[in-house]
């Protein structure tokens, strides 16, 4: 007697989103205009979603149609909208492009230790840090909160994004639980800041914490000295790392971006170039959740494991982080920027 088996796979939800808002025209507010941010997404949106893809495009909004409430949370703050914007359930990558503001927290104190630093500037706070890059001898300088800029019809808020203390929760989904104090009404899994100063050294576990709901990570540019760049085509240099490998790690061709991109600083940071940083910086990608395991197993993510919800964090008091920059660095840790 024969007997045939029906086995059935578990597959938890999974999420296949796109999300872009890029912001060329700051007309209204937090000025100058950029030139490149609109092609910047565009060409992130065309680079994910060929012929094939399995990723979609869920919300694209551009110029004064990106209003400061799309990024914050109703639950937080009942003018926010990010369940219809830029946290909607099944987004898988929400991508911002536009202004950040760089407002760096430093003294002009100079400093051989980091317990030296006790007297934080005005819109600055503890902790400090003695900080130093090519740009900069070792000073002084502090935990400063880090904000995206918009110039929309309708923002509330100034055109202001804190997401290091403002309300701002990502990634919070019926997986993920309610943890953050958000609902559970949003879901994206990779927040992408293509902005000035999305965080400076060493403050980048600091600088997101607030915003981390349920995400399993954060890219963005950590800057050093200089500025970010406004490429047109580092969405679009993401989007390819995913074309060419498909099974890849999430975080690696997020590295491998700043690499491959152009150099934009005439030397500035010596022969490596700026690779879309006018000045010295990186790419960064940070991951947090509840435990030191879960932190490092979602920043090991590959492209698959970022659609699969039940990954999401269920909490942000770990984090795991990996750079590359511009530079040599004298430390493979957080000695590259900070004198103990």
């Amino acid at each position: 007697m024969g007997v045939s088996l029906l086995t059935l796979s578990a597959c938890g939800p999974r999420s296949f989103g796109l999300v872009v808002e890029s912001v060329n025209d700051y007309s209204l507010r937090n000025g100058p205009n950029l030139s490149n941010s609109v092609a910047n997404g565009d060409g992130f949106i065309s680079g994910m979603t060929v012929a094939g893809s399995p990723w979609t495009l869920k919300t694209r909004w551009t110029d004064r149609n990106v209003w400061d409430t799309d990024f914050l949370d109703n639950e937080v703050n009942r003018l926010g909208n990010d369940t219809a914007n830029f946290d909607p359930p099944g987004g898988a990558i929400s991508y911002f492009t536009g202004h950040g503001f760089c407002n760096d927290g430093c003294s002009t104190q100079s400093c051989t230790t980091t317990s030296a630093c006790t007297t934080p500037v005005a819109g600055a706070r503890m902790p400090g840090t003695c900080r130093f890059s090519p740009f900069d001898s070792p000073r002084c300088c502090y935990m400063a909160d880090r904000s995206a800029a918009t110039s929309g019809n309708a923002d509330a808020f100034a055109g202001r994004v804190n997401y290091t203390s403002g309300p701002v929760r990502w990634g919070e989904s019926p997986s993920s639980g309610a943890w953050a104090g958000a609902g559970t009404n949003g879901g994206t899994n990779l927040v992408v800041l293509d902005i000035s100063c999305g965080i400076l050294p060493p403050f980048w576990y600091l600088a997101l914490r607030n915003a981390a709901a349920g995400t399993h990570m954060f890219a963005t540019l950590l800057i050093a000295g200089g500025d970010t760049a406004n490429v047109s085509d580092r969405g679009a240099t993401f989007a390819k790392m995913w074309a060419a490998n498909p099974n890849g790690s999430v975080a690696q061709a997020w590295l491998d971006t700043m690499s491959s991109l152009p150099s934009t600083d005439g030397g500035a940071c010596g022969n490596q170039g700026g690779h879309g940083i006018n000045g010295c910086g990186c790419n960064i990608v940070i991951a947090m959740d509840s435990t030191p395991q879960g932190a490092a197993s979602k920043i090991g993510e590959d492209w698959i494991d970022l659609r699969d919800d039940t990954r999401d964090a269920t909490g942000n008091n770990w984090y795991s982080a990996r750079w590359q920059c511009n530079y040599t660095l004298p430390s493979t840790g957080q000695g590259a920027w900070e004198l103990p």
